[in-house]
C-alpha cells in the first residue's frame, strides 16, 4: 500500500463511523482542526487538491465541504488563494439565555477562557444596584478574556454576591460558563437576564485584549441575571468586538 493510500484510509476510519454524507465527514474533520488550532486566525487551508487526495474523494465533494464552512463563517474564499480561516463571527439568540460556550457549540465552535484576575471589590454604585445590595458591599469581581476557536472575542467583567464569587473562583473557569455552573452552587436555575447592548469606546488596556486598534468602537452588553426565585445573581460589562458579535431577536407587533 502506497503512503497516499495509507493516508487516505486512516482518514476514512477516522470518519467513517458517523454515517454522514461523505462532504459533512469532511467538512466536521475540517471543522475540528479549525477549532482546535491545527489550522489557526488567517491560516491557508490546503488546496482542493491535496484535500482530494488527503479524503480520497471528487473535487465537488471537497468544494461542497469548504462552502459549508465558509457559510458557517469559518473560512473565507479568496478567488485564485483559495481558503484562508478567518476570524470567527458568533450569533446570539437574544430569545433565550445562553452561556457564551452553549452558543458558540451549536454553531460549531470552540470557547476557551483566560482568567486575568478574581478578586473582592467594593461594589459601586452600578454593581451595588443590579445586585440589591447597600452601595459599598464586598462583591466578588472576576475579568475574563474569552476566545473563540482560539482568537480573541471578548472581555468579560462580571460581578457576584461574595459567598458565590468564592465559591465560582473554585470551578474550572477556563473551560466551563458561568451559568453552567449558577444552577449547581445555588440550588436555583436561571430564570431570565436584563440585557442593554450600546456601541462605545473601551480603554487601551481591553483594546489591546481583543486585538483591536485604540479608537476601535466595540459591543458593550451590560447583563443582569436572575435566579428562578428573582434573586440578581450576575452583573457583568462584555466588551465584544464588533466583527465577532451578531445579534438577533424575535419582536412580535403586540
Amino acid at each position: 500500500m502506497t503512503v497516499a493510500s495509507e493516508q487516505v484510509s486512516e482518514e476514512k476510519a477516522r470518519i467513517g463511523a458517523k454515517h454522514l454524507p461523505r462532504y459533512k465527514e469532511i467538512r466536521e474533520v475540517l471543522r475540528q482542526e479549525i477549532t482546535d488550532g491545527t489550522y489557526q486566525l488567517s491560516d491557508k487551508l490546503p488546496s482542493e487538491h491535496m484535500l482530494m487526495q488527503r479524503f480520497g474523494t471528487s473535487r465537488a465533494t471537497i468544494r461542497k465541504a469548504l462552502a459549508g464552512l465558509a457559510e458557517s463563517g469559518m473560512l473565507q474564499s479568496r478567488r485564485g488563494e483559495g481558503y484562508f480561516v478567518c476570524r470567527p463571527s458568533l450569533i446570539q439568540d437574544l430569545r433565550r439565555l445562553q452561556g457564551l460556550s452553549e452558543s458558540a457549540e451549536e454553531a460549531g465552535h470552540r470557547v476557551s477562557s483566560e482568567v486575568l484576575s478574581a478578586r473582592e471589590v467594593n461594589s459601586d454604585h452600578a454593581v451595588a444596584e443590579a445586585l440589591s445590595l447597600e452601595r459599598g458591599t464586598p462583591v466578588f469581581e472576576l475579568k475574563r478574556l474569552r476566545y473563540l476557536n482560539g482568537a480573541p472575542l471578548s472581555f468579560d467583567v462580571s460581578y457576584f454576591p461574595l459567598a458565590l464569587g468564592r465559591a465560582l473562583v473554585k470551578c474550572d473557569l477556563a473551560s466551563l460558563d458561568v451559568y453552567a455552573l449558577l444552577g449547581d452552587l445555588l440550588d436555583d436555575d436561571l430564570g431570565h437576564a436584563d440585557f442593554l447592548i450600546e456601541v462605545m469606546e473601551a480603554d487601551p488596556f481591553i483594546s489591546q485584549a481583543l486585538d483591536v486598534c485604540e479608537e476601535t468602537q466595540l459591543i458593550r452588553v451590560t447583563r443582569i441575571a436572575y435566579m428562578m426565585s428573582g434573586k440578581p445573581v450576575d452583573f457583568e460589562y462584555v466588551y465584544g468586538r464588533p466583527d465577532s458579535y451578531r445579534f438577533k431577536v424575535r419582536v412580535p407587533r403586540w
